[in-house]
């Protein structure tokens, strides 16, 4: 699999590398306030690109921080319980070591009776 993922790789920077050269011829792109920037075909482009992906990050970023945080408040809320559980209800010494029936961990996603 691994192989197959660079042979798709090489294939692909080897077409986007002949789509570079093919296209060096000199292009204008009118700006605002009356500035034209000439530049081979494929700078504008690959400058397009980059700006799109800057601002497709620029757009997600607010969100996946309020996620981030939410998960860091959550985790803390969790040790919490789970200290102020393990001290308010000791636990036998017989039932500390009791592994599960199969001894797997749980998926997160599992819907049912615990085991």
């Amino acid at each position: 699999m691994k192989l197959f993922a660079w042979v798709v790789r090489i294939v692909v920077f080897v077409l986007l590398f002949v789509l570079a050269l093919r296209n060096t011829a000199d292009a204008s792109l009118q700006l605002f306030f009356n500035a034209v920037w000439h530049a081979p075909l494929i700078l504008i482009l690959f400058a397009a690109f980059v700006l799109g992906a800057v601002a497709a990050l620029a757009s997600v970023a607010p969100g996946l921080m309020r996620q981030r945080m939410e998960v860091a408040r959550l985790r803390r809320a969790l040790t919490q319980v789970q200290a102020a559980a393990a001290s308010a209800s000791p636990q036998p010494a017989a039932a500390s070591t009791a592994t599960p029936r199969d001894a797997k961990p749980v998926p997160y996603n599992v819907v049912g009776p615990k085991v």
